[in-house]
Order: structure tokens, then sequence, then C-alpha cells
């Protein structure tokens, strides 16, 4: 149940939603049709789907304090096809920066079934602009967003990763305080990963290799 400043947020996307609605009655009927698109969702006209839009843009908002998503809108996020290729992307990721043994210790993805039971989930991504992009400030090489959503349980998992350059930063010999560099520094460009699972205290043994960190 919604309180305090979810309820706020909850209340807000509501009432923008009925602002957008009574926009589209001036419009003509070409126009208006546009407002109706089906969102990655649902019928926004279903209060199911607006709920999903909150709890993804409230999940956003928890994560990032400094930074206020509650402009955003449904098209700015994509529904998964499948968890299986969702997991293989994210997999091929991890293991083109160099955590192939990491994967098979931690035993990553069993640990996030335990808590989220992924057959069970719609997985969502969000793909920011660069005015609502958490991660612009550091000028990041690529990043993924990955919501895994069990309506269910009633709760998400929130999956994000980036990497960032250190080569400006970093001397031949020195590795950030903050992360652990993959790649050798003569030959490639060094990166550092920062991994941020939801849920910190039952992930917290994950940990791959000292590259990600919680």
């Amino acid at each position: 149940k919604a309180a305090g400043t979810d309820k706020k947020l909850y209340k807000y996307l509501e009432n923008k939603y009925q602002e957008d609605l009574e926009e589209a009655k001036s419009l003509s009927p070409e126009q208006s049709s546009l407002t109706n698109i089906i969102s990655p969702f649902g019928p926004l006209t279903q209060s199911a789907s607006r709920k999903t839009l909150f709890y993804l843009i409230g999940t956003l908002n928890a994560s990032f304090p400094d930074y206020d998503f509650s402009s955003l809108s449904a098209n700015q996020f994509v529904k998964e096809p499948s968890t299986n290729y969702t997991i293989k992307s994210i997999n091929t990721t991890l293991i083109n920066v160099g955590c192939p043994a990491g994967l098979r210790t931690s035993r990553m993805w069993d640990v996030i079934d335990n808590i989220i039971n992924i057959d069970e989930c719609d997985i969502y991504t969000y793909t920011p602009d660069a005015e609502s992009d958490p991660y612009e400030e550091d000028g990041p090489v690529w990043s993924f967003n990955y919501f895994f959503f069990n309506k269910r349980m009633k709760r998400i998992v929130f999956f994000t990763c980036r990497c960032v350059s250190n080569l400006d930063e970093l001397e031949l010999e020195t590795t950030s305080d903050n992360g652990f560099v993959f790649g050798d520094v003569e030959d490639d460009e060094p990166v550092e990963l920062e991994y941020y699972p939801t849920s910190q205290h039952a992930l917290k043994g994950m940990a791959i290799g000292g590259g990600l960190r919680f």
C-alpha cells in the first residue's frame, strides 16, 4: 500500500494521466488516436497498467534519490520478449567484460531467482535520454537497466549496471578504490563496473572478483 512519498507520486501520476485524457478530448480523431497506443504495461486506461508504471518510477526514485523520474512516460520503457533472452543478454555483457568464472561460482541467477521467482516475472528495460540518465555525468561507455517485476509477490528487483572509463584517472599501477579494473592498461581501455541489485542485503555475497560493487 502506497504511503508517504509513494502515495504522493501515485496521486501525481494519476492526475497527470487525467490531464492527458482531457487534453486528448480536444484533439482531432486522428490525433486523439495517438494517445490510445498500448503501453509496455498494457492499455493505460486500465488501473493495473498505470500502477506498473508507478512501481517502476518509484523504484528509480528510490534507487537514485538525487533524481526525480516523475515525468517519465510509459514509452520510455520496453517489455522484454522473454526471460531467457534477458538472461542471455546480461550474461553476454558480463562475460565480455571479464566475469565468466564469477557468474558460475557466485550462482547469481540462483540467488535472484530465490528472491523474485524469475519465471513469474515480467521484465522491463528503461533506456534513458540524456536528461533522465542518472549516469550521464560520469559519461558511461554503456549502461543497462532491467526491472524484474513479480506481480504475485508484489516485488521488484532492479538490476542496473554501468561501464565507465578510467583511462584519464588511473595511473598504470593503480586501481580505483570503488571498483576493479578489467583489461590491460597498455592494450585495452580499462573500465570500472558498478552493479546495484535492489535487495542489497540478500545479494551482498554475490560480488564477483571485486569487480562488482553493491
